[in-house]
Parts: C-alpha cells; sequence; structure tokens
C-alpha cells in the first residue's frame, strides 16, 4: 500500500507538510507523476508551481538522488529494496471548489492539487493520515479505517477526492433510498439549513427515480460559505465541494436560488461525468491535455438538467425556473461565438482558453449554449413522447454502470433511437452540434411549443443598445455588436466621454479616449435595437404546468 500523511506545522505560512512513504523492489524505476490538472476543469493548472522542498530518502534515513525529468514529474533509481520516504512542502493558497486552502481555521485541500501517481502502481490501495490535532472536524471524500486515516482504492479515486479539517463544522444528514448523504458547512450560515436540506433531498429523490440508483453508497455535500464573493461548485465521485459567497447573501432569495442550482448541478454530475464519461477521460491522465468533443454531454446536459430538476422535484417553481433559464437565454443572445466555432470545436478549446471569454466571439460557452442545445433535443423528443431524461437513463445503463466510456455519436444514437425521424437527429447535430448554425430560430420556436414566449422590451439606455454597445459602470465599452457600424468605428476598452445626436437626427456624434489619446466619431443611427432585453413569458397552457416534462 502507499502511504500518505499531511500535516500543517505553519498554517500561516500555508504550506501543507506532505510524506510519502511506499515499499520498492531493488532497481525499480520509480516515477512520479504530479497532476497538471484535475477533473472537472480541462485547463492546464500546473499543480507543480506549488511544491517545494521535494527530498528522496530509504529507510535509514539516506538520501536517494533524483532527476526532474519534466516540470511535473520525478523519478529515481531505487538500488536495494526498501521503503522510500518522499517529502515536500504544498502551497496551499488559493481557494476555489477546486484548489486548496490554509489558514487559522481550516486545511482544505482538493488531493489531486499536490498527491504524487506513482507511474505502473496506479491501482495499489493509498492511505491518507491527517496530522491535523488542531482541526478536529472532517469532512473527507474517502473510506475512514481509522480514527484519522482514510483509504483510497487506487490513484484514480484519491485524485478525485477532497479533505476539509476544521476548527468548527456544520453537519447535517438525509438518507434517499440506501445512500446516505452528509451536508457541510464551512462558515456562517445564514439561511434555513433544515428548509435547504429538505430541497436537496427532493432534487436527488427526483433524480435517483429516473436513474434508477445513486452511483455511491455516500455521498458528501461540502459547502465553502465564504465573506466575500465567489460561486464555484467541482464535482467528485462521492462528493462535491462548492464555494459560495458572501455568505450574508443567502439571507437573500435569489441567493439561495444560486447555491441551489449550484448544487443541483453539481449532484448530477455524480452520473454525467463521474460515471457517464468519454472514453477519452475514462481513466484520466493527468499528466497532459486530454481533448473530447463531448462538452454538450459533460456541461450542456449538466447545466440543463441542473435547473430541470429543480423544477422537477418543486425545489423551483414555474417563475424561478424560468427566470434561471432567462438569464442564460439572454447571455447567449449576446454572443455569436456560434459563427466561428462549433460547440465540438469549442469543447476541444477548453483547453486553450475554455473558461475565460478570451477574444470576441471566438466561441460557444459549452454550459450555457449547450443548455439551450439540450432544450431544443428535449422538446423534440417530447413531442415524440420520449425525453432527453431518458436518453440520459440510456447512457447511465450503457455506459454509466458498467463504467465504460462513451464517444459522443453514442450520444446522437441515444437520441436517434428514440425519435421517429433519426435523420432529423443527424441533420440537427450537423447544424448545431458539428456545425456553426444559429441555434436561435429553433430554439425560439421550442420554447413557443412549451408555450414559453420570448418577448423583447427595451433596456433602461435605450441609446447605447440603439448604437450597439454594452459598457460597464466607468462607461468603458466592454462588447460591440458585430453587426451595428458602430462595429467600424468603435473599440473595444474606449472610456466613452460624451454622446450626442446630430442637428440632423440621422448621426452620431461620439467622443471617446482610446490609449489615453481623444478621438472625435460620427457614425449613422440605426433602426435597430442591437441589445434588446429578454423576458420568457409562460403562456396560460404551457405544459410546465402540468407536468408534460416530469
Amino acid at each position: 500500500m502507499i502511504h500518505y500523511r499531511i500535516s500543517c506545522p505553519n498554517p500561516a505560512s500555508q504550506f501543507l507538510q506532505i510524506d510519502l512513504r511506499f515499499s520498492c523492489t531493488p532497481n525499480e524505476k520509480v516515477q512520479l507523476q504530479l497532476p497538471a490538472w484535475r477533473a472537472g476543469r480541462y485547463q492546464i493548472a500546473n499543480y507543480a508551481q506549488n511544491l517545494r522542498g521535494f527530498t528522496a530518502s530509504n529507510s535509514k534515513g539516506e538520501s536517494i538522488s533524483f532527476t526532474k525529468t519534466t516540470k511535473d514529474r520525478w523519478e529515481l533509481i531505487v538500488p536495494d529494496e526498501s521503503l522510500i520516504y518522499i517529502t515536500y512542502e504544498y502551497w496551499a493558497g488559493k481557494m476555489d471548489a477546486g484548489s486548496a486552502w490554509v489558514d487559522d481555521q481550516q486545511v482544505y485541500v482538493n488531493l489531486v492539487n499536490c498527491c504524487f501517481e506513482l507511474l505502473g502502481r496506479s491501482v495499489e490501495p493509498i492511505s491518507v493520515q491527517l496530522d491535523l490535532e488542531d482541526y478536529p472536524q472532517r469532512a473527507v471524500t474517502l473510506t475512514q479505517t481509522e480514527p484519522s486515516t482514510w483509504i483510497a482504492e487506487n490513484y484514480q479515486i484519491l485524485a478525485d477526492s477532497t479533505i476539509l479539517a476544521a476548527k468548527k463544522l456544520h453537519r447535517e444528514t438525509y438518507t434517499v433510498g440506501s445512500t446516505h448523504f452528509h451536508v457541510w458547512f464551512h462558515g456562517e450560515i445564514h439561511f434555513d439549513s433544515t428548509t435547504f436540506i429538505h430541497q436537496l433531498q427532493a432534487f436527488t429523490s427526483r433524480m435517483m427515480e429516473d436513474f434508477g440508483s445513486f452511483p455511491e453508497p455516500e455521498y458528501q455535500f461540502i459547502f465553502q460559505l465564504l465573506p466575500y464573493p465567489h460561486y464555484h461548485g467541482v464535482e467528485h465521485r462521492r462528493g462535491t465541494v462548492i464555494t459560495f459567497g458572501p455568505a450574508t447573501s443567502l439571507q437573500e432569495e435569489e441567493a439561495l436560488e444560486e447555491l441551489l442550482g449550484i448544487s443541483c448541478h453539481e449532484l448530477y454530475h455524480a452520473w454525467n461525468v463521474c460515471r457517464i464519461r468519454p472514453k477519452e477521460l475514462l481513466p484520466y491522465d493527468f499528466s497532459k491535455e486530454t481533448y473530447t468533443k463531448a462538452g454538450l454531454v459533460l456541461e450542456g446536459v449538466t447545466t440543463y438538467f441542473g435547473d430541470m430538476y429543480l423544477l422537477k422535484s418543486g425545489a423551483y417553481d414555474l417563475p424561478t425556473y424560468l427566470r434561471h433559464l432567462e438569464k442564460i437565454v439572454q447571455r447567449e443572445a449576446t454572443h455569436y461565438g456560434w459563427k466561428n466555432a462549433s460547440i465540438e470545436e469549442s469543447s476541444i478549446d477548453l483547453w486553450l482558453d475554455g473558461y475565460v471569454l478570451g477574444i470576441p466571439d471566438r466561441k460557444v460557452n459549452i454550459y450555457s449554449h449547450g443548455a439551450l442545445i439540450c432544450l431544443c433535443l428535449d422538446v423534440q423528443l417530447l413531442q415524440e413522447g420520449s425525453s432527453l431524461a431518458q436518453v440520459m437513463i440510456g447512457m447511465w445503463e450503457n455506459f454509466g454502470l458498467p463504467f465504460q466510456g462513451y464517444e459522443v455519436q453514442d450520444f446522437e444514437k441515444e437520441i436517434a433511437e428514440r425519435s421517429a425521424d433519426p435523420e432529423k437527429i443527424t441533420q440537427f447535430f450537423d447544424a448545431f452540434v458539428r456545425g456553426r448554425e444559429d441555434l436561435f430560430p429553433v430554439l425560439e420556436n421550442c420554447l413557443q411549443e412549451l408555450g414559453i414566449f420570448i418577448r423583447r422590451e427595451e433596456k433602461e439606455n435605450s441609446v447605447f443598445n440603439q448604437i450597439g454597445i454594452q459598457v460597464n459602470a466607468q462607461q468603458v465599452i466592454q462588447k460591440i455588436h458585430p453587426e451595428s457600424i458602430a462595429y467600424k468605428h468603435l473599440m473595444a476598452n474606449d472610456l466613452l466621454l460624451s454622446i450626442d445626436l446630430h442637428p440632423d437626427s440621422l448621426h452620431w456624434q461620439i467622443e471617446v479616449e482610446r490609449q489615453g489619446r481623444g478621438v472625435l466619431l460620427s457614425f449613422a443611427m440605426e433602426a435597430q435595437n442591437f441589445y434588446p432585453q429578454l423576458r420568457l413569458e409562460a403562456g396560460p397552457n404551457t405544459p410546465l404546468r402540468n407536468n408534460w416534462m416530469h
């Protein structure tokens, strides 16, 4: 067995002390690979940049020479049969749902950040001992074997696990079927936790009702309730970490809805991604980029159902569901990345710049754009007596339960098999999944099939909308509509100094500061309103009111 010991001698430094112990055979070549990325974030993170003081020794305390062969791989050759001791420090100074943080109140770490994979020995069990006496409360997504020791069956399980040791944790529990759910809160609770647990239980039950079972016997929700603005969630096979702030905002209904939304999203990942996974990600190779075209399934499906199950379970009423869907529709209405990259191309480009805005309209967002694609697919199936939920049940039975990877065409096939017109599904995928066609007309028709109508209204500052620009509070231009005349005259990051209408009422006269110099511009007015406020309105006969999608 491979053994890790984690301690924190000086929390103020934010460095963890990590000791690794394992046995070797004579002349064994040991390769220690630190992950370069983590599950759920398909982007190189280079965790090795947070590691220092690597040493190797044998059971006699004698140093063993080693070589660093890449930015995150160390090698050593052991001349004799021996126990090997590796020691190093890891800086835990980043608070989000996928990283590590140490202070006087907690030691929190996602183990993929700081635990080596012994190449060629990845299937061996691994124990983790916590030497953290000052932090007696523990939330760990591993199996506990002793008071301060947990075990992972193999490295893939270890790398998909989280440790939170704290001076104070609040814990709630609930059970659905034979699965026990533990809900941990670190930070101040400014909401009715009992009601919140009932809502978690409601959407958990609804998901399990559809899938027929839960992938694990136990599951941990770990909530970091922070005093400053934050919003992030990460899925793990046996739990999720969710960072949210400011904690005081959760006194308000809207913020609590956001917390429910990310919680439902991450729980759906317990099936989709943690078990229903593309072939190329099974198992995870954390040493390098692993490209996949399956962003639609990984995050589009999960985003869509993350909100839908809140409606199905009653945690959201219809107006609340539509308000959150409205945000996605509004966001996608102002982005034109679909003209330049399909969702499959954008999925591959997660490794390039998938989690930042990037250059204007270069790609689509696999979460929000993917969710709207899924809504359209679901409506087409619902019209024929099937549903996208049934497709995902098929994906669970064929790929998740046996834990074998799928290809994107398997997802398309699952949909086509439930359609009366499989060719129509192929055409849809050609246009909107593999292709770069405008989804919005199809989306609007699909919403109308649900009795939901898109209403276009003037925003408060209609001048900006008529020109075709979006600005921040400092009057700096953030976005310019690519179909507006302004696109040929104004630039992102221009500072607006003045906007006037020429006496002929046909031209704008606009003064901006551009890179420290003043620029005076004049261009024609347009009748179009480029950035209307979109509002979703439910008709009286919408099937969403009578459980059609339930």
